[in-house]
């Protein structure tokens, strides 16, 4: 009877072991896969941008990053809900429970179509009126209202059938999500160009905007129905069980994402409301670098997600700290790999991507201000990861209430004290957010029963070093960065001869001063095949708390 007990654990233990390293493998090839196509996608944005000013002037771009303002927040209309169908397909994909999708995708369907039809009946009667509250000009009201509905139309479009693709997510099927993905947004970025070319102006982007999504959403049904044979869909399978559980579960996340997202583009709101929207296009340029540098981390957490629900519905939470840890401390040390140069060599950088333009000269600023905030933003992921996957979502609120409060509190005592200008504007918010994350992680360390100052060595610091870097990097180079201060090539030489530098510099630090053994031993075993630097994300999670 003993040994056969014996035996039993040993091989409980061994299936532990089995499902642990299954876990791990998918989850590589998820994070390898969503960081390689976020790193494709923002080379077609990085390009962008001065394609774009070339044919269009600086107010026409600051409505069409309006636009994209109007969208983030209408489609968080939604955003409760495409959690739910990640989270809970993961869960019923865990638990032999497929049967079950069908009735979640149908009851979603039917709440985010009624929502999204509903939203635009409103706006065409309220847009006029928020034309005029952000100051657009009155030879460009018709092309604003055009711009402005047909963007919030298509992506309403896509947020009610958009639901196939967080059920491709939900599978784990990221890596299949990632091809649709990139064939979408390649396609955009040729008919963008094509489109101004033929002389189309700022309604071209809209054209490329909406014929992206057409493309996206028709391939994710089809890869769906692929993948889920048995999927059945209909009006009747809407029911209060998965009503509930997206009204509850989803609707904590919708506050949550609502005024993640507010807080996300408070500064273009401020800026637009108190100043003008010239003001707004200068925020969404300035910060398009250490935005787009964010989203390659941030992909790491979607790809977390349904595997963190998946440990939870096989009653594996003692892993969570492991996520946890191993998460936050890859997505840190792989922001401020990215954040340390662009801080210290923003004014070259900037310089180099659209010249010395006119209206521009606080961008760098700026871009600087930011990069920290942002670092921080994206590494509090990981915490809320595991409030998803726990199914505890309320205590993710901490983070944007926090902040939100901060925000209120600094900005408005700025323009109590100096006035309204953009530089209260911009060490207001800087300050918030970097406030409200650190409470976030001492919160959840707490929650997890993990210790503040592992937390502070292991992820914290080791981010930061990159900073360190930066800086004393552009000391030493300070007398040619100032020599080329309006040259657009002078700053471009600049700029790849410092990052050539900092490259070198940073990734030897990260060698031999940051690496664990265990984390130098994994990544020569994907090096090797591999010869990559993709491969760097495929570290194992501490097992440590």
């Amino acid at each position: 009877m003993m040994r056969t007990d014996r035996t039993s654990a040993a091989a409980a233990v061994a299936d532990s072991g089995m499902d642990r390293d299954a876990t791990n493998a998918r989850l590589g090839r998820n994070v390898v896969s969503s960081v390689a196509a976020k790193v494709l996608y923002l080379a077609t944005r990085f390009s962008l941008p001065p394609i774009i000013l070339a044919h269009i002037t600086l107010e026409e771009y600051g409505i069409w990053a309006l636009a994209f303002i109007l969208v983030a927040y209408l489609g968080m209309g939604a955003f409760g809900v495409s959690n739910v169908y990640v989270r809970y397909v993961a869960e019923y994909q865990a638990s032999g429970q497929t049967h079950r999708i069908g009735d979640l995708l149908s009851t979603g369907l039917v709440l985010v179509s009624t929502f999204a039809t509903l939203t635009l009946i409103a706006l065409w009667f309220i847009l006029p009126t928020l034309l005029t509250w952000f100051s657009v000009p009155a030879d460009l009201e018709a092309t604003a209202f055009v711009l402005l509905f047909g963007t919030v139309a298509v992506f309403m479009l896509d947020l009610s059938l958009g639901a196939f693709v967080y059920v491709l997510a939900g599978l784990q099927k990221i890596v299949l999500q990632n091809r649709i993905w990139i064939a979408s947004f390649l396609l955009e970025t040729l008919l963008v160009v094509t489109f101004l070319l033929m002389g189309l102006g700022v309604l071209g982007l809209l054209y490329a905007f909406a014929l992206r999504y057409v493309l996206s959403i028709s391939l994710s049904v089809w890869m769906c129905w692929r993948n889920l044979p048995g999927l059945r869909l209909s009006p009747r399978r809407f029911n209060r069980e998965h009503l509930r559980i997206c009204l509850r579960f989803g609707g904590v996340l919708q506050l949550s994402g609502l005024l993640g997202m507010f807080l996300r583009s408070v500064e273009k709101l401020v800026a637009g409301l108190f100043i003008n929207v010239q003001a707004v296009g200068l925020f969404d340029v300035a910060q398009k670098f250490p935005v787009m540098a964010t989203s390659i981390p941030s992909s790491i957490n979607a790809a977390y997600l349904p595997a963190v629900t998946q440990l939870h519905a096989q009653g594996r939470a003692q892993e969570f700290c492991d996520f946890y840890l191993g998460g936050a401390r890859q997505i840190n040390l792989l922001t401020g790999f990215m954040m340390g140069f662009m801080a210290a060599f923003s004014a070259p950088l900037f310089t180099a991507w659209l010249g010395p333009q006119p209206g521009f000269e606080l961008a760098p600023l700026i871009l600087a201000c930011f990069t920290l905030p942002f670092q921080l933003n994206v590494v509090t992921g990981a915490a809320t990861n595991v409030y998803r996957g726990m199914a505890q979502p309320l205590r993710e609120l901490l983070y944007p209430v926090s902040q939100l409060l901060l925000v209120v509190v600094l900005v408005g005592s700025g323009f109590g004290l100096f006035g309204v200008e953009i530089g209260v504007i911009v060490a207001g918010v800087a300050a918030a957010m970097i406030a409200s994350a650190l409470l976030y992680f001492a919160a959840s360390n707490r929650f997890l029963g993990i210790r503040q100052r592992l937390f502070l060595r292991r992820v914290l610091l080791p981010g930061l070093l990159p900073y360190l870097s930066g800086f004393g990097l552009m000391l030493l180079m300070n007398p040619w960065i100032a020599s080329a201060a309006d040259d657009r090539l002078g700053s471009l030489a600049v700029v790849l001869a410092g990052g050539l530098a900092y490259v070198t510099l940073q990734s030897a630090l990260l060698w031999f001063l940051q690496l664990t053994a265990s984390e130098k031993s994994f990544l020569r075993s994907r090096l090797a095949p591999l010869a990559g630097p993709i491969a760097v994300l495929r570290w194992r999670s501490p097992r440590s708390c």
